[in-house]
């Protein structure tokens, strides 16, 4: 049957022998086997065997082994023998130094004429003991850094790769991998051939990364080496920033000269301060600087108002005021940009629609008072747009008492004279600051407190407003 195969996944059992079997080991037995000339039948007789180590190391399990003779008897053995399963006899004379001597004796009696004898045989081992030292060689990794970086900034990841094993670590080579939000000028995938590391060794070296972009990343760090070496470290970096927010707070719908006030405000929203931060604002054509708090400084060449803050905290809010006049009606926008250190410019607008307002008033008044009964006088009507915008289709009525005829009128559109009533056509346009007057001639019939009421609409207003002049009208009889 063939001898089994080692499996490869046994465990052993061996150890080191004593010192002195470490090298070549030469072991060698002599043996002599020594009988008288001549013995006679019934007289017992003695043989002997001397065995010797010649060798230079000490022999191991050395057996004698030896039958007895034909045609004789054993009487004794000296020093005792064991019986092997053949019936020979066995001396187990265990270790033999070198140049060591062991001789043992046979006493036989002879039962026949002739010659006898046997032949004796040696076995031993010869033993060698060879020893070393099993290692283990470890990898280990500690990286130290800031945990967290503003942006722009460089960060020192300080790398020590240590071999806190028994053995001495081969090839060991590091590798890291760049988080996504750093930069590396050599790439995102770095490597570094460390060489050999002996026990209790330690290498160091530094990676500078610069962050990029704003977040929490994984840094992560291999270590390999020869026999299958591998270990790793992983370290949390964050990137801070900060993150500017422009916010306005004023009207989107203005009068023509009527101051508008505008609340410019900047939010840090990120997780750094904002440093070197500056706010333009463009004043609009059409709308007139009038002022600016905190130093706002207004450049006339390029019409835009400046402010300049050192720094802003992180979750705090900066506020400016603004104070424009419109000056010309239409769509107008108030355009805005923040720029700050290693902050994107952030740009707003604000539209404003200026708008023209209608202001109507008028005065009426007689030209004589007072008026003896059937005189005549005159009221003149003045209407005037002190507002910033053109009233359209404006209607002037007047209505005259019973005891009133009228006479005449005049005015910038024609008319119509009814019963106690006058109407003027409307007048489709009246511009800012400009005037309108109107005309009516009557004639006092009867005595007493005579009043005119005049009415005036427009298309702007929501009901007519209404005036009226007292004239008092007398008579001698």
């Amino acid at each position: 049957m063939p001898p089994s195969e080692s499996s490869g996944q046994e465990e052993g059992t061996g150890q080191p022998g004593s010192k002195v079997l470490e090298g070549p080991q030469t072991a060698q037995i002599t043996i002599h086997k020594v009988a008288p000339q001549e013995v006679q039948v019934g007289r017992p007789a003695k043989f002997q065997i001397k065995v010797v180590n010649t060798g230079s190391a000490a022999a191991a399990d050395v057996e004698l082994r030896d039958q007895i003779p034909r045609g004789t008897r054993l009487v004794r053995t000296q020093p005792a023998a064991q019986r092997g399963v053949g019936g020979e006899l066995v001396w187990k004379l265990g270790s033999m130094a070198p140049g060591q001597e062991i001789t043992v004796e046979m006493e036989l009696v002879p039962t026949a004429e002739g010659e006898i004898g046997s032949v004796a045989m040696v076995q031993y081992a010869a033993e060698a003991s060879a020893r070393t030292v099993a290692t283990r060689p470890l990898l280990d990794i500690k990286v130290s850094t800031p945990q967290q970086v503003v942006i722009g900034d460089s960060t020192t990841l300080t790398i020590t790769v240590s071999n806190p094993g028994t053995g001495v670590a081969e090839g060991v080579v590091l590798e890291a991998h760049v988080p996504e939000g750093f930069q590396h000028p050599a790439g995102k995938e770095l490597e570094y051939d460390v060489g050999v590391l002996r026990p209790r060794e330690s290498r160091q070296l530094e990676l500078v990364l610069t962050a990029a972009r704003p977040g929490v990343y994984d840094s992560v760090i291999l270590g390999r080496a020869e026999g299958n070496l591998r270990t790793e470290t992983r370290q949390k970096l964050q990137v801070l920033a900060p993150q500017l927010d422009l916010n306005v707070a004023g009207a989107t719908r203005r009068y023509l000269e009527r101051e508008a006030v505008y609340q410019i405000s900047i939010a840090n929203t990120g997780s750094a301060p904002a440093k070197g931060i500056t706010l333009l604002v463009e004043v609009p054509p059409g709308m007139k600087f009038v002022s600016a708090d905190n130093h706002g400084y207004y450049e006339q060449s390029n019409r835009t108002v400046s402010w300049r803050l050192a720094e802003l905290p992180v979750q705090t809010t900066g506020v400016v005021k603004l104070t424009l006049l419109p000056e010309e009606l239409g769509q107008k926008a108030l355009r805005m940009s923040c720029t700050a250190e290693r902050v994107a410019t952030v740009q707003k607008e604000h539209p404003v629609e200026v708008e023209g307002i209608v202001a109507l008033n008028f005065q009426v008044a007689d030209t004589t008072d007072p008026v003896e009964k059937q005189g005549e006088t005159t009221y003149e009507i003045r209407v005037y747009n002190q507002g910033s915008k053109t009233a359209s289709n404006v209607q002037l009525e007047a209505l005259t008492p019973p005891q009133m005829r009228v006479v005449a009128a005049e005015g910038p559109t024609r008319h119509v004279i009814e019963e106690g009533r006058i109407r003027f056509e409307n007048l489709a346009r009246l511009a800012p600051k400009a005037e309108a007057t109107y005309r009516i001639r009557v004639q006092c019939l009867q005595p007493g407190d005579l009043r005119m009421r005049v009415q005036l609409l427009a298309d702007e207003m929501e009901r007519p407003v209404m005036k009226e002049e007292s004239t008092r009208v007398y008579s001698d009889e």
